[in-house]
Formats: structure tokens, C-alpha cells, sequence
């Protein structure tokens, strides 16, 4: 076959769709290939093929091909640093038997073996590296899900007594719950605030005044993140002490002693156990530059096992939206937004098709700065630390334009960061997020703007629709199925089916939607949101907006729309209508909703 383009090796890699023989293409010179039995000493091709996709990214050029085009090979590729990609490249991993799930794997992770039962139902693995310091982690994966960190309680939270006399540094504790562990040192504070969590070590727990003193403070800067600052007795949970470990499914690593502690669930042993342990905090980065923007073709590959980022003193002041403030700087903090697993910066014309992101350690995929007409479709982002997707940046400078999510399903974001998004977007113009599912989320489902007041900025002309958005807001409050910030001028929500979103926790409702600080621009129609314990839709000192043509059951004296600071006159408001479930008008809506072309059919459940 004779040498082509790059767009051409496109056409015929999409045609046969790598469900074909690996010998279709033996004779396609347009591709270099990669095999986890491959060697790196060897050409690349489909009979020699490479080990590495570093080493693909790395060899020159194909003659005749602008970029690069990599087919990779079933199987699973273990990364310990993340691949950087610099050009433009088509990377697809050949079919499996499943169109949904796909054959090839990058992980960030490693696979941890020599597993024996030390006492009944508790087994242990040596990890030399672990005891020398040269690796440490804090998610796990066994038989493919995510491990429970060793935590008190179990399940469910404290709650404190009273803060102390700062309202920063430390509080009281409820008789029984705390006490002065030998391993101290190691217990982590999770602290739930409204909409945030703060992740931090503890210096002392004084058992005679039953107190909690923390290095630096529990939240960032900001007045409200005190430890009261909503609520007189908010939640808590301890982790990662040897003495938690007391649950099927929980795991402790000895950092100390270098061993990799687990407590056996039902029908597990030691010998049955597949378990993964993250070294790599991402796994693809493309880095084009504002002067040449690169581009992509990303298809059939899972992304998984990435680890969660290192924080400076082991301290994460999560702020909103997973973007958090570690100590440092002249203020006393800094902020610090995690990239992904999956990270782009200067990008254009990118595809992300028929792929999977699960077992993350923080956020899965993000457009960041300067990433133009890029899309996410027919994927499935599961189980991720953080955020689930990301469009845009946090700053208006190189703002994301003409980026899609379709079709796509995001469920369990937030697993260690509990004020993450399911589709989070930040400054972003003609973004359009269509036909997706999310759900089993512990914040909000879909977040659109990053700027809390009415004042113009780029972003603009931006949609929610047709989405099916359910369970959220299932740990944290002050949000939604999606949330709004900021002046969006010509932006619609529309045809979206929201329900399952229970009664706050803390101390700000939660609803189907939240239109927060500064919402302008916005119509909001042909929604139909139900099963709500608060008001379908809040608005919080919002702007302008036009609400019509919208279905929204709340339960008997609930209003449909609450007004926070928001002068009702702001809305121009038509035909929205408060219906039961189990009416023949509310089920016909949902019907018709259901029936629509860009309403994802899978894994679609009945209202």
C-alpha cells in the first residue's frame, strides 16, 4: 500500500474500524504499532511491533504522514510517568469482542502480587519499595474496584460537638469517637464542609478534653469555610490508620514495615485477588502551544489506575468543583487545580471515541486552555477521584471554544474529592454538552461558569441538553443536577430529565437546578425535574433569565422555583407546571422527552 496522509490513514482506520485481523494491515505503512509482547529495539510495525507508546510517540516521523497514526495492540500497557504527546496523532486500540469496552488499557498503575492470609480474612503483601520510601499511594484496586482506605466509622460520619474557641485549628469531639492512635502520624481528617471538603493531617487529639488540633487549619482562606461557618455540628470521618481496618474490603498500607494490608470481602482469598496500586498521576498529556496547535484522533483504549496528585503538607483545602488551596505563598495559600489523567492544552480538532475512564485517581479528562472544536462521545467515565470531564479553563485567558460531550455516561466522580462535578466547565464558549447520562454523583451533576457575578466575559452561547442527570448531590449541598455561573449570554438548558437529588445535608438546600451567583443570559426550557426534596430550581442572586415550558413536581408546599436574593421580576417565566409523578400529563412528558433523537437510549432507567 502506498504511503498516504495522515486524514487518509484516518478514513481507513475508521472504515475497518479495527475490528478487523491485525493482518488487514501488516502492509499499511502509515501506522506504527505497539504490543504489550512487542520490543522497542524493533521498527514498530504490525509484525514487529514496538513495546512502548513512548517509543512511538518518540520515533520519526512516517514518511508522507503528518503526525503520527499508532494502533495498539490488545492488551494492557503499565505507564510509571505519563506519555507526552507534541504532534498531532491518531491512537486506536484494536476492537474487542464488546464495542463497549475496549481490549487495550493504559494504566497508571502496578500490579501487586505475593498476597498471604495472616489471620483469618485479613492477607498482607511485602512491598519493598514501599518500605523504602520510594513509593507510597493512597487508592487501590481490587478485582477492578476501587478499595476502601481503612476509615472510622465505617460507613456514615461524625459529627463534632463544637468547634473551638479559633473556629480553625480544632474542635470537640462526641465521647467515643476519637482517640490517640499509635499511628497518629498517619490518620488523615476529612472534613465536610457545605459544598467542599477539607483533606489534612491531624497534630493531637487530646482524649482528656476530648480535642482535635490540626497543623494548620481546617479551610482555605475564605471567611465561611470556618468549622462552623454553616453549620454548628458539621461531618467528619478519620482515615488510614492500621486500627480502621476492622471491614471487609478496607486496606492499610504499612509504609513503616513496607506491607500492603487488606481485609478480604466475601468469596475472595489471597489467591484470587487482582490488585492494582497507582504510580503514575497522569497518563496522556498533549502539550501543543498557542503558536501551533495540535490534534487528535483517540479511539477503542481504556484509561485507568492514575494516581491521586502529592499535596503540599499533606493538606487540600477543596474550594469548589475539586479546585483546592494548599498551603504557600504570601497569602497563605495558593490555589491549585489537579490536571487529568487525561490532560490538553493547545489543542484543536480533537475526538475522544468509544473509550473508558475508570479507576482514577483524580480528574479523568479536561480540555483546558486553548483546546478548540474537541469532542467526548459514546465513552463512560467511572469511578474517578475528582471531576469526571473538564472543559476549559478557571481564567479567561485561551477560553475553550466549540467543545462537545455526547452520549456519554459519567458515574461515581468525587470518590476522594466530594465537591467534584460530574462535567464540570469553566470559561468556555459554544460548548454543548448533549445526550449524556450522569449519576451517583456526591456534588453536582453538570457545572456551567466560573465567574460569581453578572459582568461579561467569554464565555457564551453555551447548552445543556437532553441529558439525563439523576442521583447527585448524594454527600454535599449547594448545588444541582446543573449549576450556573455567571453572564452566558444566548445559553440553553433544555430537555433535560433531572430527579433523585435528596434534602441537603448541610446547610444550603440542594435542587434539580441551582442557578447561583451572577446567572444571566440563560433560558432555561422544556426540562422536566421530579423527585426533589427541595425546590426544583433555585435561583441565588441571578440576573436575567427566561424559565418556560418546564415540568417541575416538588413534594406538597415545596415551591417550583425558590428566589435567593434574586428579585423574582429577573425572570421572565412561562408555562412551567408543578405535576405529580404519577400523572398521565407528567408521564407523557417524560415520554416524549424520552423519545427525542438526542436522548441517550442506554442505560436509560424508568422514571
Amino acid at each position: 500500500m502506498k504511503k498516504t496522509t495522515l486524514f487518509t490513514s484516518l478514513a481507513l482506520i475508521l472504515f475497518f474500524g479495527f475490528a478487523c485481523h491485525v493482518s488487514a494491515f501488516e502492509e499499511f505503512n502509515g501506522i506504527y504499532w505497539v504490543s504489550p509482547d512487542g520490543n522497542d529495539m524493533n521498527p514498530g510495525t504490525a509484525a514487529q511491533p514496538f513495546a512502548t507508546l513512548q517509543k512511538a510517540m518518540d520515533a520519526p516521523p512516517q514518511e508522507g504522514v503528518k503526525g503520527k497514526a499508532i494502533g495498539l495492540k490488545k492488551g494492557v500497557y503499565f505507564l510509571t510517568e505519563p506519555v507526552r504527546v507534541k504532534t498531532s496523532v491518531w491512537l486506536l486500540g484494536e476492537r474487542g469482542t464488546s464495542p463497549d469496552e475496549p481490549s487495550v488499557t493504559l494504566s497508571g498503575g502496578r500490579q501487586v502480587t505475593g498476597f498471604k492470609e495472616i489471620e483469618k480474612g485479613l492477607v498482607a503483601a511485602e512491598i519493598p519499595e514501599v518500605k523504602d520510601g520510594k513509593w507510597d499511594f493512597r487508592d487501590l484496586y481490587v478485582n477492578g474496584e476501587r478499595a476502601i482506605r481503612a476509615r472510622s466509622p465505617n460507613t456514615g460520619y461524625f459529627r463534632i460537638e463544637k468547634s473551638g474557641e479559633d473556629r480553625r485549628t480544632n474542635f470537640i469531639y462526641n465521647e467515643g469517637d476519637l482517640k490517640n492512635w499509635k499511628d497518629l502520624a498517619n490518620v488523615e481528617l476529612v472534613f465536610l464542609h457545605d459544598w467542599s471538603i477539607t483533606r489534612c493531617p491531624i497534630k493531637e487529639i487530646n482524649e482528656t478534653e476530648r480535642r482535635l488540633t490540626v497543623p494548620i487549619r481546617i479551610g482555605c482562606d475564605l471567611d465561611f469555610f470556618k468549622i462552623d461557618g454553616w453549620e454548628p455540628h458539621p461531618r467528619y470521618f478519620v482515615e488510614n490508620s492500621i486500627e480502621f481496618l476492622d471491614a471487609p474490603g478496607e486496606w492499610f498500607l504499612d509504609t513503616k514495615d513496607g506491607k500492603l494490608l487488606y481485609r478480604l470481602k466475601e468469596g475472595e482469598s489471597a489467591d484470587t485477588l487482582d490488585v492494582i496500586a497507582p504510580v503514575a498521576t497522569q497518563l496522556l498529556v498533549f502539550e501543543g502551544t498557542e503558536q501551533e496547535k495540535i490534534n487528535a484522533y483517540i479511539g477503542n483504549i481504556r484509561f485507568a489506575h492514575s494516581a491521586y496528585f502529592p499535596k503540599l503538607e499533606n493538606t487540600v483545602w477543596e474550594t469548589q468543583a475539586a479546585a483546592f488551596m494548599s498551603p504557600g505563598g504570601s497569602s497563605g495559600s495558593q490555589f491549585h487545580p489537579s490536571p487529568a489523567a487525561v490532560h490538553f492544552e493547545f489543542v484543536s480538532g480533537v475526538t475522544v471515541r468509544n473509550c473508558v475512564f475508570e479507576n482514577l485517581g483524580e480528574n479523568g479528562l479536561w480540555f483546558a486552555k486553548g483546546s478548540t472544536k474537541c469532542a467526548v462521545y459514546d465513552s463512560q467515565f467511572r469511578d474517578i477521584g475528582a471531576n469526571g470531564i473538564m472543559i476549559g479553563p478557571h481564567g479567561q485567558a485561551h477560553t475553550a471554544e466549540e467543545c462537545f460531550v455526547l452520549n456519554t455516561l459519567v458515574e461515581k466522580p468525587g470518590q476522594t474529592l466530594f465537591g467534584a462535578i460530574g462535567i464540570w466547565i469553566g470559561f468556555a464558549r459554544n460548548t454543548e454538552i448533549r445526550g449524556n447520562i450522569i449519576r451517583h454523583v456526591p456534588y453536582g451533576g453538570i457545572s456551567l461558569g466560573w465567574q460569581w457575578n453578572p459582568a461579561p466575559t467569554t464565555a457564551r452561547e453555551n447548552s445543556i441538553r437532553y441529558n439525563l442527570i439523576y442521583d447527585c448531590m448524594q454527600v454535599l449541598s449547594d448545588s444541582g443536577g446543573i449549576y450556573t455561573l455567571g453572564y452566558q449570554p444566548d445559553s440553553v438548558i433544555e430537555g433535560n430529565i433531572i430527579y433523585g437529588i435528596p434534602r441537603a445535608a448541610g446547610n444550603a438546600e440542594s435542587n434539580g437546578m441551582f442557578l447561583d451567583e451572577g446567572t444571566k443570559g440563560f433560558t432555561i426550557r422544556n426540562n422536566v425535574v421530579y423527585d426533589t426534596a427541595q425546590s426544583s430550581l433555585r435561583f441565588h442572586r441571578a440576573d436575567t433569565n427566561i424559565v418556560k415550558d418546564n415540568v417541575l413536581s416538588n413534594h406538597e408546599g415545596v415551591p417550583m422555583i425558590r428566589y435567593n436574593s434574586t428579585p423574582e421580576e429577573n425572570l421572565e417565566r412561562s408555562n412551567n407546571r408543578d405535576l405529580k409523578p404519577d400523572s398521565p400529563e407528567f408521564l407523557e412528558s417524560v415520554k416524549k422527552l424520552r423519545s427525542t433523537d438526542a436522548m441517550n437510549p442506554n442505560f436509560f432507567p424508568l422514571p
